[in-house]
C-alpha cells in the first residue's frame, strides 16, 4: 500500500498532466565523492517503491568499465529502478580514466557528443514517468572543450538537486554550487546534505550542527539532511539502500521533487492555455499543443484516445 502522501501526489498528477517536455531531476553536486550516486539511487528506490514509473540516467561516468557492469554508479542506478532500459540510454558514455571527463575522453582517442547524451535523454523521457539523471563531479567539471555538466543541465531542462557533505567544508561548497546554477537560472529543488562518514568527535558534531544551521539560513532553497552515515551501504549496497531509501530525509526529497514536477506542469498548463487565449483573441488559430502526458504508475497504460471524426467524409 502506498504512503498517504504518495496517493495524494499521485492525484496531483492526474488533476494536473504534463506536456511531453522533460519531467525529472538532475541529482549534481558540490564535489566528488559526496554521496550522488548514494542519494540518486535513494530516491529512485523511494519513488520506485511507491508506485512510479523511473527511468534512470548516468550520461557520463568515469574511472569505471563496461565490462565490471555491478559495480558502475549507471548499473547502480538501473538496480535501483528495477530498469530493463540498455545500458547505452543509461550511460552513454564510460570511461577507464578517474578524471574528469574531458581528460577521460581524450586519454581514449574519443569525444563526448552532447547529441549523443540528448538522444538517449529523450529516449528516456518517452518511456518513463520521469527521468532522475546523475551528473559527473561538480557542475563546472567538463563534459567537452566547451561545455561542462550545467550546461548538460541547462539543455536538458530539468531542476536539481545539488548533493554536498554536512560536515566541516560544506558552507562554502554548497553556496558556491547553487550561485552557479542560479547565474543559468537552473530551478533548484534541494541542497542535500550528506555524513560521509561517521562522527566519532565533540568537535565534528558541532561542526555538522553548525554547518547545517547556517545553510537553512543562507541556502534559500530547502535543506535535506543530514542523511545518517550507514555502514551497511558499505558492505552491502543494495541491503543498506532499501534502508536509506525509507528514511525521512529521502523521503522529504522525493515529496519535493513530486511536487516540484506537478508545480511545473500545472504552470506550463496555465502558460500554454494563456498563449491559446491570446491567440484566439486575435483570430488566429491556436499552435498544436503536445498531447498531455500524466504520471503513471507502474505498469498502468495510458488510455486510449477516442478517434476523431473525419469532418471532410461525405454523408
Amino acid at each position: 500500500m502506498p504512503h498517504r502522501w504518495a496517493m495524494e501526489d499521485m492525484r496531483l498528477a492526474k488533476r494536473y498532466p504534463h506536456d511531453s517536455r522533460p519531467r525529472g531531476v538532475f541529482i549534481t553536486a558540490t564535489d566528488t565523492g559526496v554521496g550522488k550516486t548514494l542519494v540518486a539511487s535513494a530516491l529512485v528506490a523511494c519513488l520506485s517503491q511507491r508506485g512510479l514509473d523511473v527511468g534512470v540516467m548516468k550520461p557520463v561516468e568515469t574511472g569505471a568499465s563496461r565490462s565490471v557492469k555491478t559495480q558502475s554508479d549507471g548499473a547502480r542506478l538501473r538496480r535501483a529502478a528495477g530498469s530493463h532500459d540498455p545500458m547505452a540510454e543509461v550511460c552513454p558514455y564510460v570511461f577507464r580514466l578517474p578524471v574528469a571527463p574531458l581528460s577521460a575522453a581524450r586519454a581514449e582517442g574519443t569525444t563526448v557528443r552532447v547529441a549523443t547524451i540528448m538522444r538517449a535523454f529523450r529516449a528516456l523521457c518517452q518511456k518513463h514517468a520521469l527521468v532522475v539523471v546523475e551528473g559527473v563531479g561538480g557542475v563546472h567539471v567538463p563534459i567537452t572543450a566547451s561545455l561542462n555538466v550545467s550546461d548538460i543541465i541547462y539543455r536538458m531542462k530539468l531542476p536539481a538537486v545539488v548533493v554536498g557533505q554536512s560536515g566541516l567544508g560544506g558552507i562554502n561548497h554548497a553556496l558556491l554550487t547553487l550561485h552557479a546554477l542560479r547565474r543559468r537560472k537552473i530551478p533548484i529543488v534541494a541542497l542535500v546534505l550528506n555524513r560521509p562518514r561517521p562522527l566519532r568527535t565533540k568537535t565534528a558534531r558541532v561542526q555538522e550542527q553548525s554547518t547545517m544551521s547556517l545553510l537553512r539560513r543562507l541556502a534559500v532553497v530547502p535543506v535535506v539532511g543530514p542523511l545518517p552515515y550507514s555502514s551497511s551501504v558499505n558492505r552491502n549496497w543494495n541491503e543498506g539502500l532499501v534502508r536509506l531509501a525509507g528514511t525521512a530525509p529521502i523521503t522529504k526529497l522525493a515529496r519535493l521533487v513530486l511536487a516540484r514536477i506537478i508545480h511545473e506542469g500545472s504552470s506550463r498548463k496555465r502558460a500554454d492555455e494563456k498563449r491559446d487565449g491570446h491567440s484566439e483573441a486575435r483570430g488566429l488559430a491556436p499552435p498544436s499543443a503536445a498531447v498531455p502526458v500524466p504520471l503513471l504508475r507502474r505498469g498502468q497504460a495510458p488510455k486510449r484516445r477516442a478517434p476523431v471524426p473525419n469532418r471532410m467524409s461525405k454523408g
